[in-house]
């Protein structure tokens, strides 16, 4: 190491390769205008590299490999005679740049002997995406050596400076093969060196785990990473410091640890990283993306502007960073983030300020844009209508970009959210991301303004559609067809040729109705008779208009179709089940292609558990209610979502009045029992008792005729209870008819059974029910247990007590001990079916259980959690 030049030329190159003809010309030839010497120690190339080498320089020398860089770098540095050397490698180039570097190295006072100069590494074909890090690269002439077989490292002495003159590495742009050559090669030297060298200090293993472990992520070979991350964590514990590279394994390890939703871990990594570091922005840009995942919007601003800070002084002055800057590749993700921030801060100045350079920086970094610009919409979409029409430019060219990209944005989000927002929009923006049938008409109606509702539903070929969906879906386009009457004849003209006579009836009468409505009125009596022959029963509701024609001829009489429809469809909402006919976010936005009120309604329906506040403002645009038979039960449910009085008032009677405009709505789910009213009830609790529940129980299951469809549970001072409250005697009757129908029940198994009975020290035991099934129950499970049944003992069980009545402690006061079941629902779960179960009166919960029994003096009461709704309290005196 102190050997001396023996010329004064200034800069040498020393070089090693091996097979490198598909580089070298770019290398050596970049380099050699800025350099006196050039140095080539090839370690065994068996193409044609030496050829290339000789024609850039003379000195090309040859060196066996011994699997060892540390070994044949050092050989090479044998050779150069200038005064400064330039380890270089042919995977490298330089750009014009560099040629200052002569000035800066003559420039050197005589006490620096080490310059370090950044490297920029391309990590894709397109030369987009890059990594930057500083490294050691020119050395005072005989003041280095290297040392170690793999990942070498400088050892040099004196003052160190850095340099601004980039050099750019290809190295880690290779095909699939040759990859996985340079891994097996890299991680074969790594793993020999930490096993064989047996004085390496910490801060060495710690380095060279780091090398290991970045060279298990660069060929995704997860699986071997995490052992080497807790070795690494347990010598930096040792050593209490690490070396730069580590910076890049832990900020590696966070976003692995984010990748798995460990977002606290995560977020621990990446501070501990600010911790080592500060200057280094590849941890904000972890923290960014913990921050959307965490939905904490407003720490994106920070976290976001701190990032591309760092990332400015990086692209500046890149000789400052000592370790690979990992997330230069990643400023559009990063730019992303920040604008969604700017979004939800709705500091929309500042979002316009970065929006633009996303497209500038995913064009040079190679990044997914697509997947940038469809989290951007997302967001967009979300903003108010004031926000999002004064973003028009912006949405237009997220519009296009997408569209040129090939990425098709859901299209009817924007749409939707241009005619709320008033935005001037452009529908040939909006017709490259028209993905269905449907969006097309959205757009044609755009265009056009036509109603494309039967289109959509009955599809193009009416006919064929009502042949599909039967005599319901024939109402429906009578009702909903806007066209020419002739339109309208001419189908119903096909469709009276049906075999179905049901069809041709109904066809023949629709006929009918309409030559009534064009003062046709010979026409209109002739098919009105000829639908009453080809089917009868539609006599009562022809014959009365018959009876009015024959009194005055005139285009105001009501024909016949009203009635019609309510014999027809009054049982079902819709004429088929549109949820599995059609696409149901398709059916949310189906108000897009038709003012009808049919298609207010059922996006409205299909709204319902999505966006409540929209369903109802759809129900009330309705303009004729009367036609949906639905209407008030829909209203109803959307009441009954809330948690105010008022509202949950305006529910239950919203439903009682559905039910008397519709009697059908009585039981859904079997449709045997119309409504009557008639439902035998009890008074109970107060007029003022808070409502905690409304619904039509035959959603789910069915009064059976005798116990109201329509309910309302609530809160009394220690109990919950159903209002209407039915009369005992109504639900023995209710009991009974359970009998007959494969209804759910809500019932306790024979394992809960045991399991219960065996928490009771009793030698007997009785029911408390009149019910001879459960009698058969609890006599066959006390013969396992041991304990007699006797009636009138004074110990019981009792299956329903704790459901069904009020007052227990008077029914309990002359038992000395018993076993209890008893049924809850989830609270916070309107949709559970215990709220429904029609023989259900009265729910308690643990404290109120305990307040009624210790009234009785009770010394034992143990509470048993058992499955799903069921639990059992047990209880001595």
């Amino acid at each position: 190491m102190s050997k001396q030049p023996e010329n004064k030329c200034l800069l040498s190159v020393a070089m090693i390769m091996k097979n490198e003809e598909h580089n070298l010309d770019r290398a050596l030839g970049s380099i050699k205008p800025y350099v006196d010497e050039i140095i080539v120690v090839d370690t065994g190339s068996t193409d044609n590299s030496v050829e290339i080498a000789k024609k850039y320089t003379d000195k090309v020398y040859f060196h066996e490999w011994r699997d060892d860089f540390s070994e044949a770098r050092n050989y090479s540095l044998q050779f150069p005679t200038c005064e400064w050397v330039l380890i270089y490698d042919a995977d490298e180039e330089v750009k014009e740049d560099f040629g200052k570097i002569r000035e800066f190295l003559a420039s050197l006072p005589k006490d620096v002997n080490t310059v370090y100069l950044p490297t920029i590494s391309y990590l894709d074909w397109d030369l987009k995406r890059t990594e930057v890090a500083s490294t050691a690269r020119i050395f005072r002439n005989g003041t280095v050596r290297y040392e170690n077989i793999v990942h070498n490292q400088p050892i040099y002495k004196g003052k160190v400076v850095e340099a601004p003159f980039i050099i750019y590495h290809y190295g880690y742009i290779w095909t699939r093969k040759l990859k996985q050559k340079k891994y097996e090669r890299t991680r074969n030297l790594l793993v020999k060196l930490l096993n064989e060298k047996k004085d390496m200090s910490n801060i060495e293993r710690i380095y060279y785990l780091c090398q290991l472990y970045k060279t298990e992520s660069m060929y995704e070979s997860r699986y071997n990473k995490y052992p080497i991350v807790e070795e690494i964590f347990s010598l930096v514990e040792k050593e209490q410091r690490i070396n730069s590279i580590g910076f890049e394994v832990f900020f590696l390890h966070g976003l692995d640890l984010m990748s798995k939703g460990l977002y606290d871990l995560a977020e621990r990594m990446f501070k501990l990283v600010l911790s080592l570091n500060s200057n280094n922005p590849d941890p904000y840009y972890g923290l960014l993306g913990i921050d959307e995942a965490r939905k904490e919007f407003d720490k994106l601003i920070p976290h976001g502007e701190k990032f591309f800070e760092q990332i400015k002084d990086v692209e500046e002055h890149p000789e400052k960073y000592g370790w690979t800057i990992i997330t230069i590749k990643y400023k559009a993700s990063a730019r992303t983030l920040l604008c969604i921030g700017y979004l939800k801060a709705k500091r929309l100045k500042e979002f316009k300020e970065n929006y633009y350079l996303i497209f500038e920086e995913a064009k040079k970094t190679g990044e997914d844009l697509p997947k940038l610009l469809k989290s951007l919409a997302k967001y967009i979409i979300e903003l108010d209508n004031e926000d999002y029409a004064s973003l028009s430019e912006e949405i237009d060219k997220l519009l296009l970009e997408a569209s040129q990209l090939g990425v098709r944005l859901n299209i009817l989000d924007f749409i939707e959210k241009d005619l709320e927002s008033g935005r001037t929009y452009n529908v040939e923006l909006y017709r490259p991301h028209v993905k269905s049938k449907f969006e097309d008409y959205v757009l044609k109606r755009l265009e056009s303004g036509n109603d494309y509702l039967l289109d959509y539903i009955l599809g193009e070929d009416k006919i064929e559609g009502i042949k599909k969906y039967g005599l319901g879906s024939l109402i429906f386009y009578f009702e909903n067809f806007k066209g020419e009457t002739t339109e309208k004849l001419k189908l119903l003209n096909e469709i009276r040729k049906s075999e179905d006579e049901t069809l041709k009836g109904v066809s023949l009468a629709l006929i009918g109705d309409t030559y009534l409505k064009m003062g046709n009125f010979k026409l209109a009596l002739d098919y009105y008779k000829r639908s009453i022959d080809t089917l009868p029963e539609l006599g009562k509701f022809i014959k009365p208009v018959l009876e009015d024609l024959k009194t005055k001829l005139d285009t105001e009489i009501d024909g016949a179709f009203e009635e019609i429809k309510e014999y027809y469809t009054k049982a079902k909402e819709f004429f088929t089940d549109l949820s599995k006919e059609f696409n149901v976010e398709e059916l949310k936005k189906i108000y897009l292609i038709s003012d009808s009120d049919f298609a207010k309604y059922v996006s409205s329906v299909y709204l319902y558990d999505s966006n409540i506040d929209k369903a109802k403002q759809f129900l009330e645009k309705i303009e004729n209610k009367d036609k949906f038979y639905f209407y008030n039960f829909r209203l109803a449910k959307i009441f009954e979502k809330s948690e105010n009085q008022e509202d949950l008032r305006k529910a239950y009677e919203l439903h009682v009045e559905a039910c008397k405009k519709n009697f059908n709505l009585a039981d859904l789910g079997i449709g045997i029992y119309k409504f009557d009213g008639f439902y035998p009830s009890e008074k109970i609790g107060s007029p003022n008792d808070e409502i905690v529940w409304v619904g039509n129980i035959s959603e789910k299951h069915s009064g059976l005729g005798v116990i109201s469809p329509i309910r309302a549970w609530k809160k009394a001072n220690n109990y919950y209870y159903a209002y209407p409250f039915p009369k005992s005697e109504v639900l023995k009757v209710y009991k009974e008819r359970l009998k007959s129908y494969k209804l759910p029940k809500f019932s306790v198994g024979m394992e809960d059974l045991l399991k219960s009975l065996n928490e009771l020290n009793v030698n007997e035991i009785s029911l408390l029910e009149d019910d001879e099934e459960l009698k058969k129950t609890i006599t066959s499970a006390v013969k396992e247990i041991g304990i007699e049944y006797k009636e009138n003992s004074e110990s019981i069980v009792s299956f329903e007590l704790l459901n069904t009545e009020i007052e227990i402690s008077k029914i309990l006061s002359k038992y000395k001990s018993g076993l209890l079941f008893y049924f809850v629902p989830n609270f916070e779960n309107k949709s559970d079916i215990a709220w429904y179960y029609p023989l259900f009166r009265v729910f308690r919960n643990r404290k109120a259980i305990n307040d009624e029994l210790e009234k009785l003096s009770i010394k034992r009461i143990k509470h048993i959690i058992l499955t799903g709704h069921l639990r059992a309290v047990i209880f001595e005196k």
